[in-house]
């Protein structure tokens, strides 16, 4: 079955040189800078009146011509910058993967198809932009005046906006607040205490949606972030992170998978952020993007939270997989299948 997302994806792309390859696309870039990677892969997965008929992944592997060296560590900090997916090394090589599950039915079809057409576009050139501007503040400058996007919206998204959906989260049990820019809401990871306004011990995770906000090289956009109640930095705050982002990928019928579990702060503490690069106010994407927060953190407390010490099991499963090399999206298929001048490319309405 072919979605009206997928017709549209193919109608985009026809219109560039691209080589074709199984289920996809390729695009090997200039100056051995690396390779984009689009696969629309088949799936058949079906809870109630939902039906995920594909999975878009998009794959940049980045040259390592140029690039800094990354260890683990490093490259959780890094994702704490991504946009357009989570980065990981693959055999010591930089890369970074995004998927987007697409329904027979998706509600918002041009949304999850400029979503795709833009991870495919900007994820390489904002990518390793972004990773060369770690090496210093010249380098971060001068990747940003490449890019040239603008920083700010000519005109900013209402309040009232943010207000009213302030209010849908309330009705729905959660705490939450907005100001001018930024909305937030409490989530429980355990226990019935919906606030550590009301009990400090209370373990919630604090979702947050920050619009217009600019990134070090990707311009304005959203940003959506989920902080976990930690009292203390795990020992293994990388490996955590980047089971979680391999984890993500073996889900089929999830939320979108455009940003990352990453290190954060000066003390590495494990979160999720998620960069939407926009050059202006997308309608109700800010409430869109607290929904995805919601979702993702309710997947991470029924399977993480309650039993922490699958987490590391789950990492240590992952990591046998991929040494035997079999991409856990692969498996993941096998189990639930019955049956901007950076290169963005704009959808044919």
């Amino acid at each position: 079955m072919s979605s009206e997302v997928e017709e549209r994806i193919h109608r985009a792309l026809a219109r560039h040189s691209l080589e074709r390859i199984e289920h996809g696309y390729r695009l090997v870039h200039p100056q051995g800078a690396g390779v984009s990677l689009l696969r629309l892969l088949p799936a058949n997965v079906v809870r109630g009146e939902w039906q995920v008929v594909s999975v878009a992944e998009i794959v940049a592997e980045h040259g390592s011509a140029g690039l800094p060296a990354f260890h683990a560590t490093g490259v959780q900090r890094l994702n704490s910058w991504s946009v357009h997916g989570a980065y990981q090394l693959d055999n010591g090589r930089l890369r970074q993967t995004a998927q987007y599950s697409i329904y027979a039915n998706e509600p918002a079809v041009h949304l999850a198809t400029q979503s795709i057409l833009n991870a495919f576009g900007g994820q390489l050139p904002l990518g390793r932009s972004t990773a060369l501007a770690t090496t210093s503040a010249a380098a971060l400058k001068q990747q940003r005046a490449h890019h040239a996007i603008p920083g700010r919206w000519p005109k900013p998204l209402d309040e009232d906006a943010l207000t009213a959906a302030t209010t849908a989260l309330r009705q729905r049990g959660l705490a939450a607040s907005n100001d001018a820019t930024s909305m937030w809401a409490e989530f429980p990871l355990s226990g019935d205490c919906p606030s550590r306004a009301i009990d400090p011990q209370a373990e919630t995770a604090l979702l947050q949606v920050t619009v217009g906000v600019p990134h070090p090289i990707a311009g304005a956009g959203y940003l959506a972030t989920i902080s976990l109640p930690l009292t203390q930095v795990p020992a293994n705050s990388a490996e955590i992170c980047a089971g979680l982002n391999a984890l993500e990928l073996e889900e089929i019928d999830f939320v979108p998978r455009l940003g990352a579990w990453g290190l954060h702060t000066s003390g590495d503490l494990p979160g999720y952020c998620c960069f939407i690069p926009s050059t202006e106010p997308m309608g109700e994407l800010h409430m869109t993007l607290m929904g995805w927060c919601v979702k993702r953190a309710a997947w991470l407390r029924e399977r993480f939270w309650r039993r922490r010490s699958v987490l590391c099991g789950s990492v240590r499963r992952h990591r046998r997989r991929a040494a035997r090399g079999r991409p856990p999206h692969e498996k993941a298929q096998r189990n639930q299948r019955h049956g901007y001048p950076c290169g963005y490319i704009k959808e044919i309405e």
